[in-house]
């Protein structure tokens, strides 16, 4: 299988991709949370959503990732220039996209951020969706999520003040994997309580070390354009496969299935038990990779 990395030219800034397969075949683009990458799923196994590729059927498509505009990876926008919304990211991606000869995909599937953008690409419709898979992910933020993220920027904001940007950083990034993950997980692989807070303390300043700009940004940018999404499910006329889980409570139960009842094609909801939170849709993907197969296969044969 090859791997291309490549870096599409837009106005004002580039956007690297990744094919991952034949890049003859029909294209199936990936898109993940604020932090992930284009490397979701690499042919050396340690993509960091590497657990969904049983999901794909990698004779019949070829595996399209993305570096999000002023997040964490190699794309580049000019100075000064914040994505401000979800829309935003969805022009920027369909226009990286086509400038690398991607007029079309077979399907999109989103975890998280990477579903409302999916959802916005759908909307737009810059590119051809045939069909759409929405893992933890709606069509408007739920409360929970808004407030944590209205913290995050609030300990992001005072730590700048008092001259410590990149220990607000951190912060933000640490309360925002709490959110991510269930009480039950944290318990469970933490029974010494310390332990819980040094991982999330850790893995947080690990990435804040990788880019502390950018890291930052991820709150700062990235934050309001989920507090500020909305769209209405009835205009996404694509088959859509919706996928929760019971313990996320950023993408809760019943906001998913809201979301699944005001699709004008819904092709099926599951809610899956995890212990893994909103992590659920990385974690967990032995629970769902089966059903997105299953879709992904008749899609492809009709």
């Amino acid at each position: 299988m090859t791997y291309q990395l490549k870096h599409s030219a837009i106005a004002g800034g580039t956007i690297a991709i990744s094919l991952f397969g034949n890049p003859e075949l029909p294209k199936l683009l990936v898109l993940g949370g604020i932090s992930g990458t284009r490397h979701a799923i690499t042919p050396t196994g340690d993509g960091w959503w590497q657990g969904l590729e049983p999901a794909i059927p990698l004779a019949d498509y070829c595996i399209v990732g993305v570096d999000y505009a002023g997040g964490i990876g190699e794309s580049e926008l000019e100075q000064n220039s914040p994505v401000a919304d979800l829309s935003e990211h969805a022009r920027l991606i369909a226009e990286a996209l086509i400038a690398a000869g991607i007029n079309s995909v077979a399907a999109v599937i989103g975890g998280s951020f990477g579903g409302t953008v999916a959802l916005a690409l759908a909307e737009q419709g810059k590119i051809t969706i045939k069909q759409l898979v929405i893992v933890a992910a709606a069509h408007r933020p739920h409360a929970s999520a808004v407030i944590l993220r209205n913290f995050q920027r609030d300990l992001l904001q005072l730590a700048q003040t008092a001259g410590n940007a990149d220990l607000g950083a951190e912060l933000a990034r640490a309360l925002a994997m709490f959110s991510y993950r269930s009480s039950q997980a944290l318990d469970y692989y933490h029974p010494e309580p310390k332990q819980a807070y040094n991982y999330l303390r850790s893995r947080a300043a690990q990435l804040v070390a990788s880019n502390p700009r950018r890291t930052a940004q991820l709150f700062e940018q990235f934050g309001p354009a989920l507090d500020n999404f909305r769209l209405d499910p009835q205009g996404i006329g694509q088959p859509t496969l919706v996928i929760g889980f019971t313990s996320d409570q950023l993408a809760p139960p019943h906001l998913m299935t809201e979301f699944a009842e005001q699709l004008s094609n819904c092709a099926g909801i599951h809610l899956f038990e995890s212990s893994y939170g909103h992590d659920g849709f990385i974690k967990d993907t032995a629970n769902y990779a089966s059903l997105v197969r299953e879709f992904l296969t008749l899609s492809n044969k009709t």
